[in-house]
């Protein structure tokens, strides 16, 4: 895939209000459709939702992580859209950075995050978050440093957030990019080129 990807026709059936659900699936999919309050009709969940004890499960870790004290919402949002940007996901691209800019990422740092451009003048929090979330994305793990300082930054308890955060949003992109979900057209940033 060249230029930006937009939602054009996904190569798997988004799943609609008609996919016929097992007596076993039923449960998983209204827990799944009662949490969220609307139909998935974009996005990683509207594949995955045709294995909705997955699409309930991944979620409910989505959710989950993404109430999770331990790491700074502005950081979290930071995270997702590195993934975003190391992954080439154009729709949490979409979701994720306007909601960095509101959570306090500065729009410089958003950018050059977009264009692949070196990243200055980030806290110390920030900078161990995108150090960490490239690392185990491009090494597959982290150093003994990258992970001191997201330690130090962040505890604990926020060094395993930080961690299964990255996963959580790996998971989500790896499907998006495998069925070819792209982004909604429209947005108030400008798309993530891949």
């Amino acid at each position: 895939m060249t230029g930006v990807q937009t939602c054009a026709l996904p190569i798997f059936p988004l799943v609609s209000r008609d996919t016929p659900f097992t007596d076993a699936e039923k449960p998983y999919a209204e827990s799944f459709l009662g949490t969220r309050g609307v139909f998935p009709d974009v996005g990683p969940y509207s594949t995955m939702l045709h294995m909705p004890v997955v699409a309930e499960k991944v979620d409910s870790l989505r959710r989950y992580l993404r109430d999770e004290a331990s790491l700074p919402q502005n950081v979290q949002e930071l995270v997702m859209i590195s993934v975003a940007r190391e992954m080439d996901c154009v729709y949490i691209w979409h979701a994720h950075a306007a909601a960095a800019r509101k959570n306090g990422v500065r729009g410089d740092i958003i950018d050059n995050i977009r264009d692949k451009k070196p990243l200055s003048g980030l806290t110390a929090a920030e900078q161990a978050a995108v150090d960490f979330t490239r690392e185990l994305l491009r090494s597959r793990k982290v150093s003994k440093a990258t992970f001191d300082k997201a330690s130090a930054n962040f505890g604990q308890r926020g060094t395993l957030t930080l961690t299964n955060l990255v996963a959580c949003y790996a998971v989500l992109a790896y499907n998006m990019n495998t069925y070819e979900v792209g982004a909604p057209a429209g947005g108030t940033e400008l798309p993530l080129p891949v």
